[in-house]
């Protein structure tokens, strides 16, 4: 069995998850739904966007989640961000099938978008609905790989060795043809040459993901008082 290593294309899934956004945005304003400007200010505005973070992580959490339906090693599955990168990330460092993976990748979207999207709306819930159509934004390289998955063969399996933007699928037939839009073929060699990287943490936080937090931080408590005044 070989093993084929894709890595998503980050420059073209940054300008589509922005793309994603407005246009998700462009259907809720669409339908008639108003969100309530005057409820933001500095300090308000900050809060969201610390808000926003946990539930962008909600959604690797959404992906860990569908992982542990399918692994059979809960230790297998690590949690990680990694802002430096542009990316949370939820890994799975056991192999698990074509369907493990699609059901996985899409849980995210399900949950947190097509689920989360319409309460907001119904229920009139401004901040639930912005971060619906964030984590919809944010879904583009989770539908990008779930095409990737879709062209591949039904014994395809799935496993992170060490790569948080990408996949290492493992199969007896030749991956290496296949073409999907955003996703870029990097290798492929010898499955039994690759080794999962048990270094990595259950949770790893980067030192540059930390930094942008405690800034973030102080932005958010200056904003506080800055609205007070």
């Amino acid at each position: 069995m070989k093993y084929y290593k894709f890595t998503l294309k980050m420059g073209i899934m940054n300008v589509l998850a922005v793309v994603l956004f407005f246009f998700g945005a462009a259907l809720v304003i669409g339908c008639g739904y108003k969100i309530n400007f005057k409820a933001f200010n500095s300090f308000t505005i900050m809060l969201f966007s610390m808000g926003s973070f946990v539930y962008l992580f909600l959604h690797e959490i959404c992906h860990g989640l569908g992982y542990t339906m399918f692994a059979k090693n809960k230790k297998n599955i690590k949690y990680g961000i990694a802002l430096e990168k542009g990316v949370f990330y939820a890994m799975c460092q056991e192999e698990i099938s074509k369907k493990g993976i699609i059901i996985s990748l899409l849980m995210p979207l399900i949950v947190l978008t097509i689920i989360a999207l319409p309460i907001g709306i119904i229920f009139h819930i401004d901040w639930l609905v912005i971060y619906a159509l964030v984590n919809f934004s944010g879904a583009i390289g989770d539908m990008t790989m779930t095409v990737l998955m879709l062209k591949c063969p039904s014994d395809v399996k799935y496993i992170d060795y060490d790569n948080t933007i990408g996949a290492y699928l493992l199969s007896e037939h030749d991956l290496s043809k296949i073409k999907s839009f955003g996703m870029k073929f990097e290798e492929s060699g010898d499955a039994k040459s690759q080794k999962v990287n048990k270094s990595i943490k259950f949770f790893t936080v980067s030192k540059g993901s930390l930094i942008y937090f405690i800034i973030l931080l102080v932005i958010t408590v200056l904003a506080y008082f800055v609205s007070r005044l």
